[in-house]
């Protein structure tokens, strides 16, 4: 899950005219991972021009991290709500293929993606790490693996979606990236930092690229990327399991984490992602 908040708020930020968020769909409720809605009448402005070719008016996307289960049933699922997507928002069957475009987004390579290659389901596009679903669906299906695509200052907000080791390689390509694009990623930056602590906290790249303050304490790390956001995204006790206790209730302090665990225990409702 908070893995799942780093896709979104790369998707958010990465895509500044597209209006890209979390969205409930039909009545259990259900949540599409992220729904990219871009300006019908303004260019659409990307930080990630892999993605820009292919994004349409609206872009429905589900993102599978490393520890996710990763089955072609997914796609199934993913196809089911683009269409109950359409009819919560009156989009006819003509219409999807002009307005929509399905994203299906994963860091590692899915085992099943080479059966798919086989039975000629899917067909690699242009680009490394891009897949064309070829099904019979009224919208354009695409399967993008982050682990696979080029390493280039374009592609850097879907390297960081990758693995572990693919995100040490972003690391490592954005400390030699243009100071645009580094001051850019500083928030995305501050939340690998939080997320995979272990694993690129003794990595001089990141040092390089972290702001001063979040290299005091990770108090900081958690004050760059807003705590509050975060636990409304994916709940206290998910932030509290991606950072560590201590570290949260030196960041907000034990008043207001005993107080949040509190509200979330009584509102808690059940909630299923795609």
């Amino acid at each position: 899950m908070a893995f799942d908040y780093l896709f979104k708020r790369i998707m958010r930020d990465m895509l500044p005219s597209c209006d890209s968020k979390s969205e409930d769909v039909g009545d259990l409720p259900l949540r599409i991972d992220a729904v990219a809605r871009c300006k019908g009448d303004l260019p659409t402005t990307m930080m990630i021009p892999l993605l820009e070719r292919s994004f349409s008016k609206e872009n429905i996307l589900e993102y599978k991290s490393g520890s996710d289960k990763r089955r072609k049933e997914n796609l199934s699922k993913l196809l089911g709500y683009v269409g109950l997507y359409c009819d919560q928002r009156d989009i006819g069957i003509d219409e999807m293929h002009a307005r929509l475009t399905a994203w299906y987004i994963t860091a590692k390579r899915p085992r099943f993606l080479d059966d798919l290659i086989r039975s000629k389901t899917v067909t690699p596009a242009d680009e490394p790490g891009i897949y064309d679903v070829k099904v019979s669906f009224p919208c354009p299906t695409r399967v993008v693996v982050c682990d696979e695509v080029a390493v280039n200052d374009n592609k850097i907000p879907l390297l960081v979606l990758g693995s572990e080791e693919t995100i040490k390689t972003a690391i490592r390509h954005l400390a030699r990236a243009s100071p645009e694009l580094r001051h850019d990623m500083e928030t995305i930056i501050s939340l690998i930092y939080l997320f995979y602590h272990d694993d690129v906290k003794d990595m001089t790249e990141m040092n390089d690229l972290l702001p001063p303050k979040v290299r005091e304490s990770m108090k900081h790390a958690i004050e760059a990327v807003g705590l509050e956001e975060m636990i409304e995204e994916i709940g206290i006790d998910k932030v509290i399991e991606a950072a560590g206790i201590d570290k949260v209730i030196e960041a907000a302090g034990i008043d207001k984490v005993e107080a949040t665990l509190a509200k979330a225990k009584a509102n808690r409702k059940p909630k299923k992602s795609i």
